[in-house]
Formats: structure tokens, sequence, C-alpha cells
């Protein structure tokens, strides 16, 4: 298992140097708990991105599909959990929207520079496409999360929605496993890569975060 030297940023503020120390020790974090935690880590990280927190769970699925594709963690089991935790997260989400309307559609849209715009955008992509909107929703950058409040708002049957979820939550997870496992040894190599070049990848993990959030 790696492990995270510490970080020597010569040069560079130490405001600086320590958040990046605290980020690229955070992958090392991660690779541990995985080991450690699996299964349920996995699921509580896609719990809490697909409930709106900025927790990106896609690496940690990818990291998830290298470690099953060398036995070790269980495949079936993050699939499954994480495909429960995506479809649970979006039946609240649809539940709000039923119960609210288009108040939480304008609360999940605040992060926007118009927030008017974005409830009409959102609303006009599910009247258009429907079903297949909250299937696709999860590769959708900032329509993952009102999709399902949409549907709800816009009173789609539960029955159509449940599946489109089911559907939407297997592909993305599927989708992000199967390039773990794929290019394993890749992400290994970028682990290693990580593991020996803390300063240079504790700056790219920053730079990615501030770009997701």
């Amino acid at each position: 298992r790696t492990r995270f030297r510490g970080l020597h940023c010569p040069g560079v503020a130490s405001t600086l140097c320590a958040p990046l120390s605290r980020a690229c020790r955070r992958m090392d974090v991660l690779s541990a708990s995985l080991a450690q935690y699996g299964v349920p880590l996995v699921g509580l990280n896609v719990l809490l991105q697909q409930l709106g927190l900025p927790i990106p769970a896609v690496p940690t699925m990818i990291v998830a599909g290298a470690m099953a594709a060398a036995s070790r963690i269980s495949a079936t089991g993050v699939f499954a959990a994480s495909v429960a935790a995506s479809v649970f997260a979006d039946l609240l989400w649809f539940w709000a929207g039923r119960r609210y309307g288009y108040r939480v559609l304008k609360l999940l849209c605040r992060v926007s520079l118009s927030p008017d715009a974005c409830v009409r955008q959102t609303e006009g992509i599910f009247e258009r496409y429907g079903f297949i909107s909250v299937v696709v929703s999860k590769f959708v950058p900032g329509f993952s999360t009102v999709a399902p409040p949409m549907a709800g708002a816009l009173r789609m049957p539960l029955g159509p929605f449940l599946g489109a979820a089911v559907a939407s939550a297997a592909l993305w997870v599927g989708a992000a496993m199967a390039a773990g496992w794929v290019f394993s040894r890749q992400v290994d190599v970028v682990l290693g890569w990580m593991a020996q070049n803390s300063a240079a990848a504790a700056m790219a993990i920053g730079a990615l975060l501030a770009a997701y959030v």
C-alpha cells in the first residue's frame, strides 16, 4: 500500500503548502480506507454526492474498480451499494420535488448566476426528453441533482422514474468502475507517481477540486 511522503514546498507560501499537502494525503487515505472499509465507504461517497455535497464520487469508484480487478474489493458489492445509494438519493429529491415543487429547484439553482434561467432550462430539457433525460442525467454536469426534483415537480409517475433512476445509476457506476478495472495498472502507476511526486500531485488535486467546486 502506498504512502505519501512529507510534502516539501520550497518557494511556496506556507498558507498554500498546507492545504495542498492535506489534499495529497487524502488520496492516500482514500486508497487505505477503500482497502479497509470498501463497499460501505464507496456507497456513502455516492450518497453524499447525489444529495448535493461537493464530494466527487467518480474518482472513488474508479479506484474501487481498479482494486476490484486485483480482487482487493468486491466488484458486485461496490456496484450494488453505489447504485442503491444513488437511487435512494434520487428518490429523496423526487419526493421533495413532488411535495415542494419549483421551490426545491430554485434552491438548487441558487448557485447559478441566473436561478430562473436555470429552472427554465432544466424544465425545457425534461419536457423535451422526459425518461431519457433522467437516464443520462448522471453524465451531464449540473443536471444530475436537479433532474429528480424536476421529475417530481412535473408529476412524472413513480414507476418510470424509478426505472430511469436505476438505469442511470447502473450506467454511471458501471462506467466509472469499468474504467478503473480496464485501466487498473495505469491507476496503480498514477497512485505510485503521486506518492513519489507529492508536491506536483497535490497541486493537481487542488486544481481539480477547485474546478469541480
